[in-house]
């Protein structure tokens, strides 16, 4: 136990020392700005990593880091098991993901960027994977998966849009996040997205049922 508390003490003294000399900064607006031109789901990776983080819940950092590498390019993909997890929830809820970039690691958990030696000094990384872009879609299946998240264009989510429908499930639940959290950034910036694309939820509820139509037409002729 003696052991397990001088670690954590270790850890916060680095995290310290990192922010105080500037190792550890908060990521910047000109880095969430990168973020805004892929969308997934209907929404930027914006939303999704500055104001869509999760209170709790393990496994939520590969699906942000893996937004995160899908919107940066230059990005390098990691997961790897990590001491303070370890030492919080054991070997099997010590996994975690981020992004490494420019001699920096992004985290998307705690929303700041190290220099990449204070953060592995920090972490204590093992059984560390890496990958490019070029190394993940050299994988068909993973390229396949990586063109139709990175393809998406605000036209392709306006009226009649062929990614129009991916609105209907999550732009609700988002707003209903957005009225519970009372954050009002965060609404003035969604609400200016949603004007962008000409949401309006009646009319993509008309589109879906002129598509289900059209494909139940066809069905019929098929038959």
């Amino acid at each position: 136990m003696l052991s397990k508390k001088y670690e954590v003490y270790k850890m916060n003294l680095l995290a310290d020392y990192g922010v105080l000399t500037g190792a550890i900064t908060p990521i910047d607006d000109e880095f969430f700005n990168r973020l805004k031109d892929t969308i997934i789901t209907g929404i930027p990776v914006y939303f999704y990593i500055k104001y869509l983080r999760p209170v709790n819940g393990l496994g939520k950092c590969y699906d942000r880091s893996l937004y995160m590498f899908f919107a940066l390019k230059e990005a390098t993909l990691v997961r790897a098991s990590v001491r303070p997890l370890e030492l919080k929830f054991g070997p099997d809820g010590s996994g975690h993901g981020w992004i490494e970039m420019d001699g920096y690691v992004y985290d998307p958990t705690t929303l700041c960027r190290y220099t990449k030696d204070i953060y592995y000094k920090i972490n204590k990384p093992k059984d560390i994977t890496k990958c490019t872009v070029e190394e993940y879609c050299s994988d068909p299946d993973k390229k396949e998966f990586y063109e139709k998240n990175t393809s998406t264009t605000i036209d392709d989510l306006k009226p009649y849009g062929k990614d129009r429908l991916d609105l209907t499930a999550l732009i609700p639940l988002v707003q209903a996040i957005i009225g519970y959290k009372g954050n009002e950034q965060f609404k003035k910036e969604f609400d200016e997205y949603l004007e962008s694309i000409e949401y309006d939820f009646d009319e993509i509820t008309q589109e879906m049922d002129e598509k289900l139509r059209e494909l139940s037409s066809k069905n019929r002729v098929n038959k």
